[in-house]
């Protein structure tokens, strides 16, 4: 059997200082004699209390005797007489914090009974720890580079702002703002200038209202702003007209979507989605603008998310094929090659036609699997040809500007020509100004490489955007192709398009350039066109789009397969 060792054991107890050892504890100790009544602690008799509870009471107390006589210093939140009461029956005790006004100071209090019917309170003073907690908090609530509320703090605020609007019929706004262009700043000015434009953006907003005006750092460029306790449509839309302006006097360019409570909906979710939803409207519409909320907008949102999945599945389903329409030389009627075209065969809708889905496709990134696939699909279809029917022709192929700016483009397109043995010669890159866009020089040194590479160039869509004569002279073009616009329009009595027409078709081949008229569909256009030179004729007039088969029944000698408009 094991001894135990005790105090008693080695010392005697008569011998030892209690005092001095209490007194040695950094923590602050009170010994108290309850002093009851009708089987209740009433009030306490202060026995003991050590150096430390002296010190950090700042003597204050240093001469009372009783509870009743220090109670008015007591935090009133500390059920003092309660837990004493549990304590001195053996009923376990939590320890409890709170904050003394006195000592300035938090506490964690613990109790204690001994057999002698005595209680040992115990005070750890955790201020140090309280801070670091509020720190913590700081951290979790606040936005590190701008200092305002962050997304963790909006998710917890925002059921209060809806609860105060339900109780009093007050409208709530919810804005949206994103700053136009911060990829651009950060990808060519630096990662500093963008955080030194985030942190001038939270300024412009930290001098609004705080009780009506909140805003929040949401992530990446966002900032989303609480308009609370409004009465009116009109109060919104003067507030966010302000905000707007605020920024462009500090020529900062932002579009944000605005959604309100109750008016557009009651559900915190869909409040935020709603924003989101009106926010992309503004950017779509053209930057630099506030839009709200309108219910088609959800309606053509949920639209395009259908069709989004269509498109996915389409993707995996191999429901997208290419059709291939003929290019002709306008003065000998010679196959100059094909353009090829893709179309998309929905199950449920239909043929779909590539106006509608590849702007969505660009938006959403699924042009860069789509593409790959044109890309191959016409690569294999070319060799084929040239393999069974020795076509000697050109296959023209669109570029998307979202292709181009992806860094393996070059490479893949290397990849491609080795894999199926083409000259590039034979292949038409064809490109809108679109590319013009983003990233010009990006774009152009790009474009550079393929045409030394020995791939032809196109411009596609000439007219109909951004499109200037100077950029002629900055791309390195083999080939303009003129809107199908221009050509309507050039049999007018008035001549203003034609003499329009010609003199682009003049201009270009001074630059050694071919020109392509699109949409050619009547034959007094086509003669208009001879007469101007111009060099390649695509429409339905000589060759409508055409299926792989119908190409290649083409190429084996049956002209029946083409189906024009001269038939």
């Amino acid at each position: 059997m094991t001894n135990r060792i005790t105090a008693n054991t080695i010392y005697n107890m008569e011998e030892i200082d209690f005092m001095s050892i209490f007194n040695a504890f950094d923590s602050p100790i009170l010994v108290a004699k309850p002093l009851k009544a009708e089987n209740r602690t009433r009030d306490f008799e202060l026995v003991f209390y050590n150096d430390t509870f002296i010190k950090q009471i700042n003597h204050a107390l240093a001469d009372c005797r009783y509870y009743h006589e220090i109670k008015q210093f007591l935090s009133p939140d500390v059920p003092w007489l309660d837990l004493a009461d549990k304590a001195l029956n053996n009923i376990p005790v939590e320890p409890v914090s709170y904050y003394s006004e006195l000592s300035d100071a938090w506490f964690r209090i613990s109790m204690r009974g001994t057999k002698d019917g005595l209680l040992v309170i115990n005070l750890d003073n955790i201020s140090k720890e309280k801070e670091q907690d509020t720190k913590l908090i700081e951290t979790a609530y606040h936005d590190i580079l701008t200092g305002l509320y962050n997304r963790n703090k909006f998710n917890e605020d925002f059921s209060l702002y809806l609860d105060q609007a339900s109780f009093c019929g007050t409208k709530i706004a919810l804005l949206l703002i994103d700053l136009d262009n911060m990829k651009n700043i950060n990808d060519f000015k630096g990662h500093s200038q963008g955080d030194k434009l985030l942190k001038h953006a939270a300024e412009i907003l930290k001098q609004f209202n705080p009780k009506s005006i909140i805003p929040y750092r949401f992530g990446g460029d966002e900032f989303l702003v609480v308009i609370n306790n409004q009465s009116s449509l009109d109060s919104i839309a003067n507030i966010t007209d302000t905000i707007l302006e605020s920024f462009f006097l500090e020529q900062i360019d932002i579009s944000g979507g605005i959604s309100i409570y109750p008016d557009n909906t009651e559900s915190p979710e869909d409040l935020l989605r709603f924003t989101d939803i009106a926010m992309h409207y503004a950017k779509k519409d053209g930057k630099k603008q506030f839009k709200f909320f309108e219910p088609e907008m959800q309606r053509i949102f949920i639209q395009k998310l259908n069709m989004q999945s269509k498109m996915t599945d389409a993707i995996m389903s191999s429901d997208f094929y290419l059709e291939y329409q003929p290019q002709f030389d306008i003065k000998t009627g010679d196959l100059r090659g094909f353009e090829a075209l893709i179309r998309w065969r929905d199950k449920d809708v239909g043929v779909i036609g590539p106006a509608t889905f590849i702007p969505m496709a660009e938006e959403t990134g699924l042009i860069l699997p789509i593409g790959t696939w044109v890309l191959n699909t016409a690569f294999s279809t070319l060799k084929r040809w040239q393999t069974d029917y020795n076509f000697e022709g050109i296959i023209s192929v669109n570029i998307s500007p979202i292709q181009l700016k992806q860094p393996t483009f070059i490479q893949d397109i290397k990849d491609l020509l080795a894999k199926y043995e083409l000259a590039p010669d034979k292949i038409e890159i064809e490109i809108t100004e679109g590319i013009m866009i983003d990233n010009m020089n990006d774009a152009i040194t790009k474009m550079n490489t393929l045409k030394e590479m020995g791939f032809r160039i196109s411009l596609d869509d000439f007219g109909t955007g951004y499109s200037s004569l100077s950029y002629l002279r900055m791309l390195p073009l083999n080939t303009l192709k003129i809107d199908k616009s221009f050509i309507n329009g050039i049999t007018m009595s008035d001549g203003i398009q034609a003499n329009i027409t010609n003199s682009i078709i003049a201009m270009v081949s001074k630059m050694g350039l071919e020109t392509i008229a699109e949409g050619v569909e009547k034959p007094e256009q086509l003669q208009i066109l001879k007469d101007f030179n111009c060099h390649i004729v695509q429409g339905f007039l000589r060759g409508k789009p055409m299926s792989v088969d119908s190409c290649q029944r083409y190429l084996a000698g049956d002209k029946s397969a083409l189906i024009n408009l001269e038939k």
